[in-house]
């Protein structure tokens, strides 16, 4: 099945009563997350990622963020924590209504589009960049909220990349937007003057990759890359940085000893260089500032 996971996930799990029970907010998330445990996990067409995922889905999108924007403007990563949420469902359902999701299936989830949009809306940065854009659908939010952005999205599949471009053009978003195949890593010395940069590369999880490059460890690297090419006060943003395990579940306590290994270079890297939060999203959003000289 391509398009979203979240519309996936929702729509397997939409007779369920212990689902629609914590949506409405009638059991609380451990509780919900035990069901996911005891009986989710083999009663429906879901795999052990999905499920579990839906444990963290926030009970209200725009509630969530107005509270993430709140959480970034209290450690002064964003000046601006204004959210109109009508506005922003309006664009992000355009987007979602024309996009072409190919064969693909994406874990960005409706609030990480939202905030990314809203975070970008109210910074209104000059030069993005995306590491590891995939087919774009990440991405699509930032320009969407400020089609005047220059952004450069790397990927290093032609055929995502491509997909990319597509609906990017048929958004009418494609303007100012460079498509690169390519690795990141390599390519980042071209960039200048980067006011916003957007994490979301895999590498591969071969035991045969070096350790600083396989799935998200990728990220340290990418980030030493482009470093120097980030402008004083450069936003960064994050995916797959899930740090917590509210829904006090095994498998998200597996998840977090996990990237916490992953990360282990990475987060030392940004206390020094950045100001940063991570938003308990459903796959984990990091969101930061580099500091100042």
């Amino acid at each position: 099945m391509s398009g979203t996971a979240y519309a996936k996930i929702d729509r397997a799990l939409s007779s369920s009563a212990s689902y629609i029970a914590s949506r409405r907010g009638e059991i609380s998330v451990a509780g919900y997350q035990e069901w996911v445990e005891k009986d989710g996990i083999t009663t429906t067409s879901l795999n052990e990622d999905q499920i579990n995922l839906s444990a963290r889905f926030p009970r209200d999108k725009h509630d969530f963020v107005r509270r993430a924007l709140s959480q970034c403007r209290a450690l002064d990563i964003i000046a601006d924590d204004h959210y109109d949420a009508e506005a922003v469902e309006q664009k992000l359902a355009t987007v979602d209504a024309q996009y072409d999701h190919g064969n693909y299936l994406t874990y960005i989830f409706p609030e990480e589009s939202a905030l990314l949009y809203a975070i970008v809306r109210n910074t209104r940065p000059r030069r993005a960049a995306c590491l590891g854009s995939y087919y774009g659908y990440w991405a699509v939010a930032a320009k969407a909220a400020h089609p005047e952005l220059n952004m450069t999205l790397f990927d290093v599949n032609e055929v995502v990349m491509n997909l990319s471009r597509e609906n990017f053009e048929r958004l009418g978003l494609a303007g100012g937007t460079t498509f690169t195949i390519g690795d990141a890593e390599k390519f980042a010395f071209s960039l200048s003057d980067i006011d916003l940069l957007i994490l979301d590369a895999e590498g591969p999880k071969s035991e045969d990759v070096p350790v600083d490059y396989r799935d998200k460890a990728i990220y340290y690297p990418l980030l030493l890359a482009a470093f120097s090419v980030l402008a004083p006060g450069a936003l960064l943003i994050a995916h797959n940085v899930i740090l917590s395990n509210f829904t006090d579940g095994v498998y998200f306590k597996a998840k977090q000893s996990n990237y916490r290994e992953q990360y282990s270079k990475f987060l030392p890297f940004l206390r020094k260089h950045f100001v940063y939060t991570v938003i308990d999203s459903t796959e984990g959003t990091l969101v930061a500032r580099k500091r100042e000289p």
